[in-house]
């Protein structure tokens, strides 16, 4: 910017551009408040935003105490005559908090109307914008708006310190003056060597982002509501939320535990079956011995009576005849025997395993039989059985 350009910006203030979203804005004490929504505003002196050092572990319900109590030490106050707002930052714990006289923030909200839609400090209501810096002078006072989480109002030479020490932090990169022309702030603006705009059009020309919506530039700054209030919303729905939820849980339980006395029927049930089972097996077809496989003890039980219970022929008795040294010997026992005419010679063994059987039944045939495994399996107790169909082999 030329020399004349900035004396021209000392010299002709413009109105502070338009901020989209932004509603009515009526200060408090000015008048009646208008009649559709709006909101107040209240002096920046008497909200000032100020840092709070806490550690960044330190969060929630706990950081907002230990804060309120620190800034009511740093200003010599007691705790409950001072009310504190944190502005909170996305994602990171807050650093900075309103601070106001508790009698004094209850009169202003007294005069809120049914319009009224937020509470703000003057400052708050400036264009913000990001790496820019506004101040506009007025009435002897002089507000200032450093970025969407930091701003003041003050005397204009208690507000050329506060610049300073700002810029001793970090300088932006363009300043927006706003405002009557006031010697003190402009002076200040002159010694920080940062390009200063008179109105929106010439910053946005130089290149500067433009300015926040008010949503995003008032963020965290409302003094309608008191602190607690939040809280006390969420103890109110928590406890609407109380009888649904232990009449949920009432019902979770009640059929958690229909389920496990069905289960326990069920089991019963099952074990008395069994029982009235493993009785008949016992009385008929098994009377000693484990019961390991019912129904295979029980098939084999009655493969015997029903070969025991045959007639006895001559063929038979020389088919036996000719199979027993093979069926009693190399390792085999010869447990069951059973003849029909319509099945031939069955014969049950048990050996020491599959290799035993392939051994025998190739002895068996080479003895001139015909062989037909029946049924082999793996023995619980170790080894293996089987039941062994012989028929004399056609020549």
């Amino acid at each position: 910017m030329s020399a004349d350009d900035t004396a021209q910006a000392k010299t002709h203030r413009t109105a502070a551009p338009a901020i989209s979203g932004r509603p009515i804005l009526w200060r408090i004490g000015d008048g009646t408040p208008p009649d559709r929504a709006h909101v107040a505003l209240v002096p920046g002196a008497d909200t000032p935003l100020l840092p709070v050092d806490l550690p960044p572990r330190l969060r929630g319900i706990a950081r907002d105490q230990v804060g309120r109590r620190m800034l009511a030490e740093q200003l010599s106050v007691p705790a409950d005559r001072t009310e504190m707002r944190p502005v909170l930052r996305k994602g990171a714990p807050w650093t900075r908090a309103l601070v106001a006289d508790a009698a004094r923030l209850r009169d202003w909200r007294s005069q809120l109307s049914g319009q009224c839609t937020g509470l703000f400090p003057d400052f708050a209501a400036l264009p913000c914008a990001p790496g820019v810096w506004t101040f506009e002078a007025e009435g002897g006072q002089i507000r200032a708006r450093l970025g969407p989480e930091d701003g003041f109002a003050a005397e204009p030479d208690i507000a050329a310190a506060l610049l300073l020490d700002a810029a001793a932090d970090g300088k932006p990169g363009a300043i927006l003056r706003l405002g009557d022309a006031e010697p003190v702030l402009d002076t200040a603006l002159d010694t920080l060597g940062v390009p200063v705009f008179g109105d929106a059009a010439a910053l946005n020309a130089a290149g500067h982002a433009g300015f926040l919506k008010w949503s995003e530039a008032v963020r965290s700054l409302d003094l309608m509501a008191p602190p607690g209030a939040d809280f006390d919303r969420l103890r109110t729905r928590i406890r609407g939320w109380a009888a649904p939820a232990v009449l949920a849980v009432l019902a979770l339980a009640i059929w958690l535990g229909s389920v496990a006395l069905d289960t326990r029927r069920a089991e019963r049930r099952a074990a008395m079956a069994r029982a009235d089972a493993e009785a008949l097996v016992r009385a008929h077809f098994i009377p000693s011995g484990p019961i390991l496989d019912m129904r295979a003890q029980v098939s084999g039980a009655l493969a015997e009576a029903q070969g025991a219970a045959a007639p006895p022929v001559a063929d038979p008795l020389v088919l036996f005849q000719t199979a027993a040294p093979f069926l009693a010997g190399g390792g085999a026992a010869l447990q069951t025997v059973s003849y029909r005419a319509d099945t031939g010679l069955i014969v049950a063994v048990d050996l020491a395993d599959f290799a035993a059987l392939e051994a025998l039944i190739a002895d068996l045939r080479g003895a001139g039989f015909a062989v037909e495994d029946l049924d082999s399996g793996a023995r619980q107790s170790g080894g293996v059985s089987a039941r062994l169909r012989l028929l004399k082999a056609e020549a």
